[in-house]
């Protein structure tokens, strides 16, 4: 989890991309809790989730947006070194 500290001396490009991965989160957990589709429109569309119950794919959805925040911190962590490294 990311401090104030942090926060503040994050670039404006990192905060870009941190920006963009939240609407990307956000945009996934709205589509796996919106309501069901109507009938008009394909079944394609309805059997993607077909084959998988509800809260299976919630807690996929879930479990990947934790890995991703790990895999996130342990990046900043490493761009934090490689950062003092150069210096």
């Amino acid at each position: 989890m990311a401090t104030w500290e942090d926060l503040d001396s994050e670039s404006e490009s990192d905060k870009d991309d941190a920006n963009e991965d939240a609407k990307v989160a956000v945009g996934l957990v709205a589509t796996v809790t919106s309501e069901a589709e109507p009938e008009s429109y394909s079944k394609e569309k309805n059997e993607v989730y077909s084959k998988i119950l509800r809260e299976e794919l919630i807690e996929s959805l879930k479990e990947l947006l934790t890995h991703f925040e790990l895999r996130t911190n342990e990046l900043k962590d490493l761009k934090e070194k490689y950062v003092d490294l150069i210096k």
